[in-house]
């Protein structure tokens, strides 16, 4: 069945919640004896089929909710993300849905699981909320600032329980590496390197101009009808442009899609896709997990010549964070062997997946490209690397393990360091799905809430803003928005227009 947004809120029974007035911090619904509590899937592309629902439906990660519906703007996608449901529980009782309203007014759901392209994060997430429904959502958790501010505010208005999908929190190489930088190993923080993108090449570091082929020659086969899936549907707040399988790739797929991770009005670039993972490691470094830069400050680069690009330089803009010792500089750096590298009065830490260094001693070090060379290949002043694990333990995807070296480096690290482990005193996870499900139960507050998950967006796409503008401006990070009487001429944080009504109102 086919109905318009508008139908919908004024024939359904659930009209009330889903236009703003459901009741502020609901109680969890009443079970019956032996019951779970229920969750559905939204968005059923590569993420949740692979990363997501393995550990969903994995037993001893999930021990509180059971997946009873999958819903996709594909049909084809919903009906076999259900059936894989159905298959690892060996029932029928997980439903397909292609229109997450109805996810959404279904009373008998307790939380969602949202998967879907950046640009509906926010609004669904939203309306679950205000349905009474726990989230878990996947990073960038917002395509705008503005859309961080309301998702924030709608967890605090309606009580829900968020977890936002920035795994590395719950991972043991970030936690350790933020407990020693917090727990004061390397004294002041001075500067961050945090890497991703590929400097000049198709994929940097931000998004890139509206396009709607990827090979304009190929238009007909990319743009070729499609029934199975809800086009207007798909793009829903985004502007309207013709189908393409480049965003919306047919039936199940077994690859990434990047071509709208790097659309301006569908996604963010590689400043949303993974630097939402190592800006996140930056802030949580710093403990600023409830402010943010105070000044954004534009690349120096050689704008890029490639024509997907639109003249965009692809890195070296720079944060500043304001601490109470002084200033910290974050410079945006291409993809590396490190994701997050902390440069500290009286020492250095490097992280990333499957990988940490640690040097102590140094005194202050102002990183230049030598020294990013040598902090790459951890020849960086030897005499006092304390260890290093570098490469060996993960395969290229860091998910498959093949030794033992960075676990035994970490054990080495938490011995040595126990002081300082114990004197940051983190919020320690060691699965992320697995403390969504205990907390959804326990109403506690997961390890990257909606305001951990919004600020981290945040830096995302004030790298993005940038990059877009060719600008730096001033920020308040507290107040997540320009500095009162700073904001240059076309610099917004707002989408321009939600098309098809769907705003967000918390």
């Amino acid at each position: 069945m086919k109905f318009d947004r508008r139908s919908f809120l004024i024939g359904s029974t659930a009209a009330a919640a889903l236009s703003g007035c459901a009741t502020n911090k609901m109680p969890l619904r009443p079970l019956k004896p032996g019951e779970k509590r229920t969750l559905a899937f939204i968005g059923c592309g590569i993420q949740q089929r692979t990363a997501l629902a393995s550990q969903f439906l994995d037993p001893e990660l999930n021990k509180t909710l059971k997946v009873v519906c999958a819903c996709d703007c594909d049909k084809i996608r919903a009906n076999a993300a259900a059936k894989q449901v159905n298959d690892a529980y060996k029932t029928n009782e997980c439903r397909a849905e292609t229109d997450f309203r109805r996810v959404l007014a279904d009373p008998e759901i307790d939380a969602v699981c949202i998967a879907t392209p950046d640009h509906w994060h926010a609004y669904i997430a939203v309306e679950a909320m205000k349905n009474g429904k726990d989230v878990y959502c996947e990073k960038p958790l917002t395509f705008s600032v503005e859309e961080a501010r309301k998702i924030i505010a709608a967890q605090e208005k309606y009580g829900r329980v968020f977890q936002t999908g920035s795994m590395q929190r719950s991972w043991r190489e970030f936690r350790v590496t933020v407990s020693l930088v917090r727990g004061g190993l390397i004294g002041d923080v001075l500067y961050i390197d945090a890497n991703y993108g590929i400097a000049g090449q198709k994929l940097g570091g931000p998004s890139h101009p509206m396009r709607f082929w990827d090979d304009p020659a190929k238009a007909a086969t990319e743009g070729a009808p499609y029934a199975d899936c809800d086009w207007n549907m798909w793009l829903g707040p985004a502007k309207w442009r013709p189908y393409t399988d480049q965003f919306a790739p047919r039936g199940v797929n077994h690859f990434y899609p990047m071509f709208w991770r790097f659309d301006d009005d569908i996604g963010s670039g590689y400043n949303g896709d993974w630097g939402a993972h190592h800006l996140d490691i930056a802030q949580w470094g710093l403990d600023m997990d409830e402010s943010g830069p105070s000044k954004i400050i534009c690349s120096t680069e050689p704008h890029s010549t490639n024509l997907y690009h639109g003249g965009r330089r692809q890195y070296g803009m720079k944060m500043i964070f304001k601490k109470p010792y002084g200033d910290v500089e974050l410079y945006h750096g291409p993809f590396g062997v490190w994701g997050t590298v902390f440069y500290g009065t009286k020492g250095v830490v490097a992280v990333n997946r499957g990988k940490i260094a640690v040097w102590t001693g140094t005194g202050p070090v102002r990183p230049d490209e030598a020294i990013r060379k040598q902090i790459a290949d951890v020849t960086f002043s030897k005499e006092n690397l304390v260890a290093a694990s570098v490469g060996a333990d993960y395969g290229t995807d860091a998910t498959v393990k093949t030794d033992n070296r960075l676990a035994a480096t970490l054990d080495t690290l938490e011995k040595k360091y126990a002081d300082v482990i114990k004197e940051a005193d983190l919020y320690v996870s060691t699965n992320h799905v697995q403390n969504f499900c205990e907390c959804v139960e326990s109403r506690k507050r997961t390890i990257t809430p909606a305001e951990v998950g919004g600020r981290s967006a945040t830096l995302c796409l004030l790298c993005n803003m940038s990059y877009q503008y060719d600008r730096g401006f001033e920020w308040d990070g507290k107040k997540m928005t320009f500095k009162a009487g700073t904001c240059c001429a076309g610099l917004s944080d707002k989408r321009e227009v939600y098309r098809n009504g769907w705003d967000i109102v918390v």
